[in-house]
């Protein structure tokens, strides 16, 4: 009799060894499942977000096209009264300068502005001399005025 009781005395403890790993591979499992599905719940997130951006994004450069659309018509009708009342007014067209949405044909009817002071024959700021030629010599401002004096120059305070 001792015999079947021992033998059920092992396969109850198998069952609970069998138990226990089974719920810690249960446990491992699921926090990995869980990492994995908010994972995925924030990549979802993530997508929704940039779409709604693309969503906004289209809509501010459509109403962005919209207003260029607009002050290009208005900029056309100022432009033709200009000119009716130009004709109105006996002016010469080639005294109005139409205007051009081409900006290097604008930019080459406007040359650019010399800025004062500033000539071909100036020396720059940073110019030193050394009083022949206008050359730098190797050894400029390398000289102390001290050692040209005869003094032995002071060291260094620290």
């Amino acid at each position: 009799m001792e015999e079947p009781g021992l033998q059920l005395t092992f396969a109850l403890i198998g069952i609970f060894i069998g138990m226990a790993i089974g719920a810690f591979g249960h446990r491992l499992l699921s926090r990995s499942q869980r990492q994995v599905s908010s994972m995925k719940l924030e990549l979802l997130e993530s997508e929704r977000r940039i779409a709604a951006l693309k969503a906004d994004m289209q809509s501010h450069l459509g109403d962005t096209h919209r207003r260029i659309d607009g002050v290009r018509h208005a900029l056309a009708e100022l432009d033709q009264g200009l000119h009716r009342q130009a004709k109105t007014w006996g002016v010469a067209d080639d005294v109005l300068i139409s205007h051009d949405n081409n900006p290097l044909r604008t930019a080459a009817r406007e040359p650019l502005a010399q800025t004062a002071g500033s000539s071909e024959g100036e020396r720059p700021k940073d110019y030193a001399a050394d009083g022949e030629g206008g050359t730098l010599s190797e050894d400029f401002g390398l000289k102390n005025k001290a050692s040209d004096a005869g003094q032995a120059p002071e060291p260094p305070r620290y």
